[in-house]
């Protein structure tokens, strides 16, 4: 039997010092979190799978921390920290997956800012698999986004991010996508809806994620969107000074 064979993917965190973490379970159960002008709230909970039916998803497993160092370019977001194995899975002879679904809004506090586009990334030593060269693998992780103006949408764009390798017999193919981006017009609001899929064959293989980062970039209205706002502005004050 040949040696293990393990590879990973270090990438630098980018979380803010001090931001306070706030776990899943608790955006998942109506809570929000601010990153500069952002606002990230609605939560919601598509699907969890598993191949293992011992598991069951625990969101406390994936702590949730604001990022606003990234400026307006690539702009404030959110890292996603995963703890305990939550998202860690050993194969099983057949096919040993974890496949879960979630997502959230996205809005601008600030009425003179918009988004303009978003990236993801694998982070802080975010991916990892493990195989023992015994025979053939199939290992890996991918993570697929879809960017909607409605929950669950994806009319403004999709993005996949991908750690994997697999013996396809003829040589290892190895795919190391560890970053992607989405560019759209800009908007006020979009939603985001995440798809986590981790998997293993072999039982003498493994595959985790253990975190990834998003951003959100700023951009500043045409100048015809501030003569609206301008207007609207004047409008609301003019209703004012009516019922007053």
């Amino acid at each position: 039997m040949k040696i293990s064979r393990i590879a990973g993917a270090l990438l630098l965190s980018l979380t803010a010092a001090g931001a306070q973490a706030v776990p899943l379970s608790t955006l998942l159960g109506g809570g929000s979190i601010v990153a500069n002008d952002r606002l990230f709230d609605s939560w919601f909970l598509t699907s969890y799978s598993t191949s293992d039916a011992t598991r069951s998803f625990n969101a406390d497993n994936i702590d949730v921390t604001a990022l606003t160092d990234g400026g307006d370019k690539p702009g404030p977001g959110l890292n996603f920290s995963v703890s305990n194995g939550e998202l860690t899975v050993t194969g099983d002879g057949i096919y040993g997956f974890i496949d879960l679904m979630f997502g959230f809004r996205v809005s601008t506090l600030d009425p003179l800012s918009r988004i303009g586009d978003n990236s993801l990334a694998y982070a802080g030593g975010a991916a990892y698999w493990g195989v023992l060269v015994d025979g053939s693998f199939d290992v890996g992780s991918y993570i697929h986004e879809s960017i909607g103006t409605a929950q669950g949408g994806s009319d403004l764009g999709t993005k996949n991010i991908e750690f994997s390798t697999l013996d396809a017999g003829n040589g290892q193919v190895d795919t190391r996508k560890l970053s992607d981006s989405a560019v759209f017009p800009a908007q006020n609001e979009i939603w985001v809806t995440k798809n986590i899929l981790v998997w293993a064959v072999d039982n003498t293989d493994s595959a985790g994620v253990f975190g990834f980062e998003q951003r959100f970039s700023k951009a500043v209205p045409e100048p015809a969107s501030f003569a609206l706002i301008g207007i609207g502005l004047l409008g609301l004050g003019a209703m004012r000074r009516r019922q007053a």
